[in-house]
């Protein structure tokens, strides 16, 4: 068995019944739904299990122990699959992709909650292998798995959606780099994760906030300040300020006579 294998999500065919069934999908052949799935997947943004264990350049005698916890654990989830809870969010997942007017989408919307209740549950059998895959990596490899994990936690949903090019880019070095530090020990996963959620928004431009609903602080008006001064100078003095001038030229030449008699 190859790596690729490894955690890939079963895929689930609905099986439209006859009738107006049939008439109901047929009218349903709209790509929006798929299109909706490829933006939101995030390809440059979110690694597959197969996409982080390609990356681990196994050797020979790691990929036999790979391929034997891996058989036992695509057997655990085949099961689960197969059982009515799998099969449960199976059709629950079919409804929402294939939801096209308000009332179904409203339906589907509602159902989330037991979807993520149902995938939670099917994610507690991967883990149950998880300590086992660890324990055939070495510490570089076990590096380069967090730090593919902490980018797909971070450009999960509507983040991963606005980072483009050069910020994908930036973001998964930062998070290779992060991911090696967590192996060792030097920084949590908590902490390593808050630091590139915090550094991937300030990635973002002022138009990508404003689309994430993050309030951009107005930009600082620039100030001319040779026009301020002309104002200034330009601006006829009050009443007060001109008696105030006069007192105190009063006062500096009364200063000056005193300074001139003492020295007579």
């Amino acid at each position: 068995m190859c790596v690729g294998a490894f955690l890939l999500t079963a895929s689930f065919v609905a099986v439209p019944e006859a009738g107006a069934a049939k008439k109901k999908a047929a009218a349903r052949k709209k790509p929006a739904a798929r299109k909706k799935q490829s933006k939101k997947g995030g390809v440059k943004t979110q690694f597959t299990s197969e996409d982080i264990y390609a990356q681990m350049d196994f050797t020979p005698e790691q990929q036999t122990k790979f391929d034997a916890i891996n058989e036992k654990l695509q057997a655990a989830l085949e099961a689960w699959d197969a059982s009515p809870k799998g099969q449960r969010l199976a059709d629950l997942k079919n409804a929402m992709d294939e939801a096209v007017t308000p009332t179904e989408k409203r339906q589907a919307a509602s159902k989330g909650s037991l979807i993520r209740q149902l995938q939670t549950e099917r994610g507690l059998i991967e883990k149950r292998f998880d300590s086992q895959f660890q324990a055939i990596l070495t510490p570089s490899q076990k590096g380069t798995r967090l730090g593919l994990k902490l980018c797909n936690s971070i450009t999960a949903g509507k983040l991963g959606d606005q980072l483009k090019g050069d910020q994908v880019k930036k973001l998964k070095a930062n998070c290779m780099r992060a991911g090696a530090a967590v192996a060792k020990g030097t920084i949590s996963p908590a902490r390593a994760e808050a630091q590139l959620q915090s550094m991937a928004v300030g990635m973002l431009s002022d138009a990508q906030k404003k689309k994430l609903g993050i309030r951009v602080p107005p930009k600082p008006k620039k100030v001319d300040h040779r026009k301020n001064n002309r104002r200034r100078r330009n601006r006829k003095p009050s009443k007060k300020q001109v008696e105030a001038y006069k007192k105190a030229v009063a006062a500096q030449k009364a200063a000056a006579r005193k300074a001139a008699a003492a020295k007579k």
